[in-house]
């Protein structure tokens, strides 16, 4: 998120306000602003541009120094991180309950040693917790620079050898090849395609090949307004055209990389275009001044701020905290990073890497002992969070199939039914907002009818659905299609966490088009709605932290418009106006921030079943009418 260079282009700290704003306000929910996470493509390509800008000069003046090099990213990037790593410490001491401190002392160190996008790949699972809530979740990104700017100065260095022909010809290979490994991770392994250096890389290296002299100088002005305005474009297409729906990064990420390099390639000419001056007001400039503070404090308020408050923060509140955001921002960029990178704090070689020492080894003794002490369990007596029943009885990996996992991996019709042979059959398909229907039913109806479980992670019942992030949704759709014509199932009953797909991903009228696909079989179909869900990870937590049984959830709108089958709500079972049970009689109803618990899903299940059994006889006196004919 960062860089320097040796002529100041106040137009580059515009498009840092841009990369900032963009996802801050994306982070803060704004709904204008859809595809804001590309703010840190844009910040990838800018730092691979000014500091390979830097680089290259002083490797082609024959004064390059590895160890000049190191003292300048810890001016540029070690003080203003290490306090907010600090303050965030002391904060999550406070705040946050020993299972959310056991995975913030585990983040803490991994950021430290800057490798928490390592970290937030390995540890980000469809249960794992809403990313959210994560006050360290942010600092992946800078971990992907850091360990891009270990392997830079050494590559060119190695390559100043060579002549510059050569030279470049091995920068765009290793562009492409990253470039095509990344299009490869986002279709067969997204987590690590988001989080990981090697598909980030060429984001990097399209600045870093523009400071190299890669592209043909801009002759003319017109020219130049001309690539601006492109570059300019293709941001706001994806600022304001993506979403979270939208796979990434792979091809996608083309634009905002392409109209960074474009609006800077333009600039390398001129900074008399409407682009250029727009980016250099000064209001604008400021604010780009002043990114990489607002960049590391605006996550780590939002976040404990929404685990502090367990229920979703209003526009009001959220605005609030923004503005709180970038009042700390200030603050930092005046007393902390401008005083270091001005040399007047440590302005010595070796205090500086010490102070740097010391504090890697304060906040990774931190992160270490939260980790060994469980989440410093000292902290808050009487905290002994139940395990609720739910996960375990979904047959994860078995029955309902991980994100990862291909469809020849579900385990089969026998290993996935519940009930007696020969009863009425119903099928149960979808995400894991289907898959948690089944205990349930399995407890309620033992004798009635046999249940087999058809689910996958992430994957909605909408065949014809592309999901991104999980790559063989349609695979495994087309297999439930194909096991529904084979079994010829008494009944279908489809859920899903529908407000996710639709309208994001998928139209209303797909889903009508399936579900009256299914009618088509001759199977009766239950279509169930969207369950509650809210702003924790844990029930229990939040109980424990407000001393209340109930949450307000999230909006809920309906999505099931089709007429043709039966249509049922779990909201109502739950829900009085916007307030939602968390505890019942024998437990807690949800196991996490919106799959229901064994018990939850019983209760369901008391009011879904009647609808089956309905169903059923209804069936039953067609066929018997049908036969009599």
């Amino acid at each position: 998120m960062s860089g320097s260079s040796q002529s100041y282009r106040p137009d580059i700290d515009g498009l840092r306000a841009v990369a900032v704003l963009s996802v801050v306000l994306y982070h803060a929910g704004v709904p204008m602003l859809p595809g804001g996470f590309v703010g840190v493509d844009i910040f990838f390509v800018i730092s691979g541009f000014l500091i390979t800008r830097i680089i290259a000069r002083e490797i082609a003046d024959d004064r390059f120094s590895i160890v000049r090099f190191y003292e300048r990213r810890t001016r540029r990037i070690f003080p203003a991180l290490f306090v907010m790593l600090g303050v965030s410490s002391i904060v999550a001491s406070v705040v946050l309950l020993p299972a959310e401190m056991l995975d913030f002392g585990q983040s803490l160190a991994a950021a430290t040693l800057f490798v928490s996008n390592v970290f937030f790949w390995q540890t980000t699972d469809y249960f794992g917790g809403p990313a959210h809530l994560k006050p360290l979740l942010h600092t992946w990104s800078l971990a992907v620079e850091e360990q891009f700017y270990i392997i830079l100065p050494l590559l060119l260095l190695v390559l100043a050898r060579l002549s510059r022909q050569r030279t470049m010809h091995v920068l765009l290979a290793v562009t492409a090849l990253s470039f095509v490994i990344s299009m490869w991770a986002v279709a067969e392994k997204p987590n690590a395609a988001f989080y990981l250096l090697p598909t980030r890389f060429w984001e990097l290296m399209a600045g870093a090949l523009l400071a190299l002299g890669a592209f043909p100088a801009i002759t003319s002005r017109r020219v130049a307004s001309f690539t601006a305005c492109t570059g300019a474009g293709l941001l706001a297409i994806s600022i304001f055209g993506f979403s979270s729906a939208t796979a990434f990064p792979g091809a996608h990420a083309l634009l905002p990389v392409l109209g960074t390099v474009l609006i800077l390639y333009a600039g390398m000419f001129t900074r008399d275009t409407g682009v250029a001056r727009a980016l250099s007001l000064p209001p604008v400039v400021f604010v780009g001044m002043v990114s990489y503070s607002f960049y590391l404090w605006h996550w780590p308020v939002l976040t404990f701020a929404r685990i502090w408050r367990g229920e979703v923060l209003g526009p009001g509140e959220t605005a609030l905290l923004v503005g709180v955001s970038f009042a700390f921002a200030v603050l930092s960029w005046r007393f902390v990073e401008t005083p270091f990178r001005q040399r007047r704090v440590a302005a010595a070689r070796r205090p500086l890497f010490g102070a740097a020492a010391v504090a890697m080894t304060v906040t990774l003794a931190f992160g270490v002992f939260a980790h060994a002490s469980q989440g410093w369990t000292q902290r808050h007596e009487g905290y002994a969070p139940p395990l609720i029943a739910g996960l375990d009885q979904m047959k994860v990996g078995v029955c309902f199939l991980t994100d990862t996992q291909q469809p020849e991996q579900w385990a089969g019709t026998e290993i996935c039914r519940h009930g007696p042979p020969g009863a009425p059959l119903v099928l149960v398909w979808g995400d894991s907002f289907a898959a948690h229907l089944v205990p349930g039913l399995k407890d309620e109806a033992p004798r009635q009818f046999q249940t087999v479980q058809m689910t996958a992670g992430g994957c909605p019942p909408l065949p014809e659905l592309d999901i991104p992030n999980r790559p063989h949704c349609r695979a495994f759709n087309a297999r439930v299609l194909s096991e529904i014509e084979r079994l010829r199932p008494d009944v279908v009953v489809v859920s899903a966490r529908w407000d996710l797909y639709v309208p994001r991903v998928a139209s209303s009228a797909q889903l009508s088009a399936m579900l009256q696909r299914v009618s088509a079989t001759g199977s009766r179909v239950i279509a169930v709605g969207s369950s509650p869900t809210f702003d924790f990870a844990s029930p229990y937590d939040f109980v424990y932290r407000s001393g209340r049984a109930s949450a307000r959830a999230h909006d809920r709108p309906a999505v099931i418009a089709e007429r043709s089958v039966s249509v049922f709500d779990p909201v109502p079972l739950f829900c009085t106006d916007d307030h939602c049970d968390l505890v019942g009689e024998a437990g807690f109803l949800f196991f996490d921030g919106g799959h229901f618990s064994v018990e939850g899903s019983r209760r369901v299940a008391r009011s879904l079943i009647p609808k089956i059994d309905g169903l059923l006889e209804s069936r039953s006196e067609i066929q018997t009418s049908a036969a009599s004919h």
